[in-house]
């Protein structure tokens, strides 16, 4: 006769399936934003200006409400697309202008109105 202890540890239960499916549905979830190399991303979203003159930062928002500070070389581009709908590629910062994630562009490209 099989213990009832072994038999109950052994085989996975409903709530370690679920548990699992949820896991990897979060996973999967998080990934949307990171299509390039695991250094490299690649975001969409609106492009705008956080923060208060002198004080201003080039930002995207995603279509899920994620904010990234824009900084690197083409700022100052990024910065006249106030309001355009932009996919930009580069790299996480270690930047944090006021207080969002940053992303150093290395490139971007103005996307079509949705």
């Amino acid at each position: 006769m099989e213990s009832p202890i072994h038999h109950k540890f052994c085989r996975p239960s409903r709530v370690t399936w679920l548990f699992l499916l949820a896991f990897v549905g979060a996973a999967a979830l998080g990934a949307g934003t990171m299509k390039k190399g695991s250094d490299e991303m690649e975001v969409i979203g609106k492009v705008y200006l956080m923060g208060n003159e002198p004080f201003t930062h080039v930002a995207l928002e995603t279509d899920d409400g994620q904010v990234y500070a824009l900084v690197g070389e083409h700022e100052k581009e990024l910065r006249r697309l106030q309001g355009k709908r932009v996919k930009v590629v580069g790299k996480p910062s270690e930047e944090k202008p006021r207080g969002a994630r940053a992303i150093e562009v290395k490139s971007f490209r103005v996307m079509e109105e949705k």
